[in-house]
């Protein structure tokens, strides 16, 4: 049974068995799930093995923002069929699926993985790959109008008042123009960025990449973030990366930003900001949350330096 249907957590199993039995597929079970959604493998007599991707909520409201799990869902739908038009490593989106109460799904095809780790180098490739193409015009559901140095400032400023919420000696943070001033100064071309990539979302078998999932934190701007954020997600043991690796594989077909910029401490620090509220509040870990806050607290004090 599914709980209130505007804020209470979904029964992504109930949800599934509907949408199989309306579409006519065979359900095999759950093939993974995270905070925001699960995944239910099944077959279609039509496309072979598929996924349904089922938000958790109807809406996500966090410490870091709030947005609707249809846009998610439809941002993902788009991003991979883009990417797989451009022939790089996603899983094929089939469609859209707007169920009677108006929940957004999606089927897409499965993937066939392993578990393994997959290459760092291939990573590494891939990003380079993608932020070659231009930047799409999806609606990304995090992305606000405007100037990105501006939406970024914003951003961070809202996200460090917040986690001040949970650690009121933490550092100020420099000034909204202060940090305009930093971002504009990046020489980078606006690109699609993935920004949350771990092991989690890179699929693959015998080490080769298969495709790239959850596109949930996409949003367009300069390079230097997303290499930033890898950088600092490989601080968490359990996200299975290799930064070292994947800069490697990036910097076979790309140029390497300086990942020790004054640009490139903002990025790292939005980063562990947002990691910082996830594990107070979303994903509620006292150890790691109290990690990122001094993660924190040590960028603020390298800018301020």
């Amino acid at each position: 049974m599914t709980t209130d249907p505007q804020h209470g957590e979904l029964d992504t199993r109930e949800v599934a068995v509907r949408v199989a039995e309306e579409r006519g597929l065979e359900l095999l079970g759950l093939a993974g799930e995270g905070v925001d959604f699960a995944v239910y493998r099944a077959r279609c007599a039509t496309h072979g093995e598929v996924a349904l991707r089922i938000p958790r909520h109807r809406v996500y409201s966090a410490p870091y923002g709030q947005v609707d799990a249809g846009d998610l869902v439809r941002q993902e739908h788009e991003i991979a069929g883009l990417l797989t038009r451009q022939g790089l490593p996603a899983a094929t989106a089939i469609e859209l699926i707007t169920t009677a109460d108006g929940l957004v799904v999606s089927l897409a095809g499965y993937v066939q993985h392993d578990g393994l780790p997959v290459s760092p180098k291939e990573v590494g490739g891939f990003l380079a790959a993608l932020h070659r193409l231009e930047p799409p015009s999806i609606k990304l559901a995090y992305q606000e109008p405007g100037d990105f140095p501006s939406f970024l400032a914003k951003r961070l400023t809202t996200r460090h008042a917040a986690l001040r919420g949970f650690a009121a000696d933490l550092p100020e943070l420099p000034d909204p123009d202060g940090i305009r001033a930093v971002l504009e100064a990046e020489p980078d071309e606006p690109r699609l960025l993935h920004l949350d990539v771990r092991r989690q979302n890179l699929l693959g078998t015998g080490g080769g990449l298969a495709a790239v999932v959850d596109w949930s934190n996409a949003l367009v701007g300069p390079v230097l973030m997303e290499l930033a954020r890898v950088a600092e997600y490989a601080r968490l043991a359990d996200n299975g990366i290799d930064a070292d690796g994947i800069m490697a594989g990036y910097a076979d077909s790309a140029d390497l930003p300086d990942l020790h910029s004054r640009a490139a401490l903002l990025h790292r620090l939005d980063t562990a900001v947002m990691l910082a509220l996830v594990f107070h509040s979303v994903a509620p870990d006292p150890t790691r949350a109290a990690d990122l806050v001094a993660r924190a607290r040590h960028l603020l004090e390298t800018l301020q330096s």
